[in-house]
């Protein structure tokens, strides 16, 4: 219910304990100051919270959070050189894989300065074919980097587009954010496409602004408002 005061009393979906936000962040993603889960302020009246809503199911996919057995699914993806043709790291090492789904076990959405990332799960073989990350940069969580990495074995077959799609309207439906971003190098025509055909709009492109492996290469900007993205969903298809 709304106080007096303008405030929304609710229970924690997670934890069960009171909890209490301003008015205005009804609807968007805030961490519960007794567990640390992140939830969503009802704006419809509930009692309780609403949970973040993962895993999304896609025709193809699940986009769920990492679980102890992907440590295979990772260790093939990073063992990739290729990954990084166009992207800061290194190949890494099994214990090192260990170690990062361990640290990502305790990260939130809300987790200042923290990547948020999902598995990406072929559901028809139960396999962890890549990953997202969703990063809530600015100080009201109210915008997203997005980042994807797929398995090169399972690129070329509209995956990765289906991944990003879900991961969209995640931001925009789920949980409500203003903006979404994304960017790469401007040599990866592929990941330019990825972008454009997911409909993100290219915002700009920014000469020889990271040093990557030695070299000073550009990086294209890709983003979408929530407003695009709502008027998007909602246009009547082309004749």
């Amino acid at each position: 219910m709304i106080t007096e005061e303008s405030f929304i009393d609710f229970k924690c979906p997670y934890c069960g304990g009171p909890v209490s936000f301003p008015r205005e962040c009804a609807g968007f993603v805030q961490a519960c100051p007794d567990c640390i889960e992140s939830l969503i302020v009802p704006d419809d009246g509930s009692e309780i919270g609403k949970a973040i809503p993962l895993p999304i199911n896609t025709a193809r996919l699940a986009l769920r959070r990492f679980a102890p057995g992907d440590w295979k699914g990772l260790q093939e993806l990073f063992s990739d050189e290729e990954l990084f043709r166009y992207a800061e790291g290194r190949p890494l090492e099994e214990e090192e894989i260990l170690r990062w789904l361990e640290s990502d076990s305790h990260i939130k959405l809300t987790t200042p300065g923290q990547v948020f990332c999902v598995a990406i799960e072929e559901r028809e073989t139960a396999r962890m074919i890549g990953y997202m990350g969703l990063n809530l940069a600015d100080p009201h969580r109210l915008q997203a980097r997005l980042t994807i990495y797929l398995n090169r074995s399972f690129q070329r077959k509209g995956f990765a587009l289906e991944a990003l799609d879900a991961a969209l309207g995640f931001c925009f439906e789920g949980v409500k954010l203003h903006r979404s971003s994304a960017s790469c190098d401007s040599r990866n025509t592929a990941a330019c496409r990825l972008f454009e055909n997911a409909g993100l709009r290219r915002e700009g492109e920014f000469l020889k602004d990271e040093l990557l492996h030695g070299e000073w290469v550009n990086t294209v900007w890709y983003a979408a408002l929530a407003e695009e993205w709502g008027a998007d969903r909602g246009a009547a298809p082309a004749s």
